[in-house]
């Protein structure tokens, strides 16, 4: 019996221990097209062997990667988050269905405009799920508080 203890408490200390890795690593930069116009651009950097899921994904399917503005101050965004490469479309059998994802590497960008220079703070959130063949992270949050240079 004590063998089996010992056995489960260390499936659980490694699968605490991948939960606690973070296989996804953000960067973020700003650039100024205008006085008052601007994109703020996220680079996902994901470890081999894992991916992030795409913008849009099924109801049923995992969390999809999303961004979230709406405490920002001075700054309102413009048009939908952009992103490129063009994700992978694969069926995913831990899911049965048809999803889009990136690997290795996704640039997320914003339009934003300026309402209030004084003021002027993106903050993002970003939501997002990474999985490998094997398993899924839990969904992970990730806020940035990015200062809008003045041009």
């Amino acid at each position: 019996m004590k063998k089996y203890a010992v056995l489960l408490a260390m499936i659980i200390a490694v699968a605490f221990a991948a939960a606690a890795q973070d296989v996804v690593k953000w960067t973020h930069s700003v650039k100024m097209t205008s006085a008052t116009e601007g994109v703020v651009t996220f680079t996902a950097t994901i470890d081999k062997g894992w991916h992030v899921y795409g913008l849009d994904i099924p109801q049923g399917g995992p969390k999809p990667t999303s961004f979230n503005f709406d405490k920002s101050t001075g700054v309102a965004t413009v048009g939908a988050v952009t992103v490129s490469p063009k994700p992978t479309v694969v069926f995913d059998k831990a899911f049965d269905m048809e999803l889009k994802w990136w690997a290795g590497k996704a640039v997320f960008s914003q339009k934003f405009k300026v309402t209030d220079a004084k003021n002027a703070k993106i903050v993002a959130t970003v939501r997002y799920m990474a999985c490998n063949d094997a398993n899924c992270m839990p969904p992970k949050r990730q806020t940035f508080e990015i200062a809008v240079p003045k041009k």
